[in-house]
């Protein structure tokens, strides 16, 4: 006798993808292309932006007031500074004849330069930390006296004191 086959559990056949999973893959895969595209704006958008404060550097240009020899405040007179300023500004639309100006008026300029270091002693312009202290009172006497433009910094090629 033949025996008795067995026949195997029927394994019921599922499909893997059904409705449910294909909305699952399709939520998941809009979420991480919106990521994507988010990143990809946010950092794009502040990468390529971002204006720095201050001038454009290839837009700046310098005028040179000249070398200076300038007697000190100091007693007796016997002490004088020698300094060479440069004045530099931005080439921009509000600062459009500045250079015109600087040029015009550069005997004005040089007298105010004169005037401010006029009051100093030795004292005040020797040490090393005081160079930025005198070109930022250079830099706010020349601008009272400019109607162009502004000075936006001032550099000194030359600056020897006795």
């Amino acid at each position: 006798m033949a025996a008795p086959q067995e026949t195997a559990p029927r394994v019921q056949n599922k499909k893997f993808f059904t409705v449910r999973t294909l909305l699952i893959i399709l939520i998941i895969l809009v979420l991480l292309t919106g990521l994507g595209v988010g990143g990809y704006i946010f950092y794009a958008g502040t990468t390529g932006t971002v204006r720095v404060a201050g001038p454009n550097p290839q837009k700046m240009a310098t005028y040179s007031m000249g070398s200076l020899l300038v007697n000190l405040a100091d007693p007796g007179g016997s002490n004088f500074m020698r300094l060479t300023p440069v004045l530099e500004y931005e080439q921009n639309k509000q600062n459009k004849k500045l250079g015109e100006e600087l040029s015009q008026k550069k005997a004005a300029l040089q007298d105010c330069i004169i005037r401010v270091i006029r009051k100093k002693k030795l004292t005040d312009v020797q040490p090393p930390e005081s160079i930025d202290k005198v070109a930022a009172e250079i830099k706010e006497e020349v601008n009272k006296n400019l109607h162009e433009g502004e000075i936006y910094r001032v550099y000194f090629s030359e600056y020897l004191t006795q």
